[in-house]
């Protein structure tokens, strides 16, 4: 019987890259792809390549830094937390938005509480540990200046509001 062995090598940077993430403590980087792949990069020898269970965009990725976890926002509108702890990374979580389009998500630095902004300009709270929706959501209208009365549309940013850090800044795009 003749079989043919056949290796891959993956070299130079991913194709159609849509996302990247570094780890300051540990020096990773992750790539995400139009494809749902994600590249993983770090030291000499630690180079992985995983996939989305679906062919979904990654549109966004945070690490929770210095915990060998990664969290990803694909365009099918789910959450993804990834263990990077063991030989062959794996999604040990996974949440999907049903009434929602994900825009954005920010994870402020050693919090359990990943925000998620929303196409219609919300704000949805995770909890990380359990990776379930709080119940907690910053509604649009609520969020704004309270002269505003129009909708402000989709969440582009958030980030930790360096004047009080018990607040988190957010920018809408105008329709």
């Amino acid at each position: 019987m003749l079989f043919t062995l056949l290796q891959t090598f993956r070299h130079g940077f991913p194709y159609q890259p849509t996302a990247i993430a570094f780890d300051p403590i540990q020096k990773l980087l992750a790539i995400g792809t139009k494809t749902g792949s994600l590249r993983l990069l770090g030291r000499p020898g630690v180079d992985a390549h995983v996939r989305h269970e679906t062919d979904a965009a990654v549109i966004q990725m945070q690490f929770l830094t210095n915990e060998g976890a990664l969290i990803t926002a694909t365009a099918d509108d789910s959450l993804h937390l990834w263990n990077f702890r063991q030989k062959r990374p794996e999604i040990v979580h996974s949440l999907k938005f049903q009434r929602e389009r994900i825009t954005y998500i920010h994870l402020p630095l050693q919090s359990k509480w990943l925000y998620v902004g929303t196409e219609k300009g919300n704000i949805h709270v995770v909890n990380i540990e359990s990776f379930t929706l709080s119940g907690y959501i910053i509604n649009w209208n609520k969020a704004i200046d309270v002269c505003m009365k129009t909708h402000p549309g989709p969440i582009i940013h958030l980030s930790d509001n360096p004047l009080d850090p018990s607040k988190v800044r957010l920018s809408h795009f105008k329709n």
